[in-house]
C-alpha cells in the first residue's frame, strides 16, 4: 500500500487549548496506481484534515500514517532522520485556493519551481513545465504570463501543472471544481480522469459535487464527524438510508433515472452512471 492510516486520529487545539477531535480512529489503504477515488462530507466532518495527513503536512496526535514506507507519528515527530520532502515528492496535495501555491512572475516559472526545488536541472524542470502545461489543457503561450492575470480556472490548472511537475505517484486534489462553471467543471474533471488513465496515478479528490462523484469515482469515502462512514463504490453509496443518515443530494442522473421509472413504471437494470448509459438501458428495459 502506497499510503496506510493504521487508527489515526487528530485533535486541533484552539487559543483556550481546548482541543476539537477532527478525525477518529481512521484505518484506510490507498494504492499507488488505478484508484480514483472521492472524498465527501460535510463541511467541518475531516476531509481536508484527513488528506493533510495523505503527504505529511499533518502528524496523527493519535495511531500512525505509513506513506511509501515511512512511518509518520506523534512519537516519531521529532526524528531528525525523518525526511519529508521525498514524501510530499510522492503524494502531490493541491490546494482549494490556487493562489496558496502561485507565487512566481510567470506561469512557467511557477510550474518549474517544485521539480527545481527537488534537484532537476533547469533544463529538465523547464521540460516538465512544457509538457504538463499541455496536459492540463493550456498552450505554452501561458508560460510567459503572469499567474497572479488569469481566470480561476485558469489559476486551478497552472497550480495542478505545478504539482505534476514534481510527477508525484498520487494526487490529492481540495475541491478542484469549485466556483467553476459546469462546463469549467466538467472539463477539469475529464483532466484529473486523463491524468489518472495516462500517466497511471491515483487521484484523490475531495468534493461537494454529487454528480462528480458518481460518474467518475471508482471508490468513495464518507466522512461524518471525523469518522470515516463509507469506503466503497459509488453505486453502492447512494441509499435512502445513506442519503438520510448522512445528508446527502442525490446526483442528477439517479433522479433522472429514478423519475424515468416511476413514470413509465418499467425497472432500468444495471449501472446508469451518465446520460449514454441511461439512455441506453432505458431502450434495453422498453424492449
Amino acid at each position: 500500500m502506497a499510503i496506510k492510516f493504521e487508527r489515526v486520529g487528530y485533535e486541533y487545539q484552539d487559543i483556550d487549548g481546548k482541543g476539537y477531535l477532527a478525525l477518529a480512529d481512521i484505518t484506510l489503504n490507498i494504492n499507488k496506481t488505478g484508484e480514483f477515488i472521492t472524498l465527501i462530507g460535510e463541511t467541518g466532518s475531516g476531509k481536508s484534515t484527513l488528506a493533510q495527513h495523505m503527504n505529511a503536512l499533518l502528524t496523527p496526535t493519535e495511531g500512525r500514517v505509513h506513506i511509501f514506507g515511512v512511518k509518520i507519528s506523534r512519537e516519531g515527530k521529532k526524528d531528525k532522520n525523518l525526511k519529508l520532502n521525498p514524501i510530499r515528492q510522492k503524494v502531490g496535495l493541491v490546494f482549494q485556493f490556487p493562489e496558496y501555491q502561485l507565487f512566481e512572475e510567470t506561469v512557467g516559472n511557477d510550474i518549474a519551481f517544485g521539480p527545481k526545488n527537488f534537484g532537476v536541472s533547469e533544463k529538465e524542470a523547464e521540460e516538465r513545465a512544457k509538457k504538463m502545461i499541455n496536459i492540463v489543457g493550456l498552450d505554452e503561450s501561458y508560460l510567459s504570463r503572469s499567474p497572479f492575470n488569469l481566470s480561476g480556472g485558469e489559476k486551478k490548472r497552472v497550480s495542478i501543472a505545478g504539482i505534476l511537475a514534481m510527477e508525484p505517484d498520487i494526487l490529492v486534489l481540495d475541491e478542484p471544481t469549485s466556483g467553476l462553471d459546469p462546463l469549467g467543471r466538467n472539463a477539469l474533471l475529464k483532466v484529473f480522469y486523463e491524468i489518472h488513465q495516462k500517466l497511471d496515478k491515483t487521484v484523490v479528490i475531495i468534493t461537494h459535487d454529487m454528480n462528480t462523484v458518481y460518474e467518475y469515482a471508482k471508490r468513495v469515502l464518507v466522512m461524518r464527524e471525523g469518522n470515516l462512514v463509507y469506503d466503497g463504490a459509488p453505486t453502492q453509496l447512494f441509499s435512502r438510508k445513506n442519503v438520510k443518515n448522512w445528508n446527502l443530494d442525490v446526483p442528477d442522473i439517479l433522479k433522472v433515472r429514478r423519475a424515468i421509472e416511476e413514470k413509465l413504471g418499467i425497472t432500468i437494470e444495471g449501472e446508469t452512471r451518465n446520460k449514454a448509459d441511461l439512455m441506453a438501458k432505458i431502450g434495453e428495459a422498453l424492449r
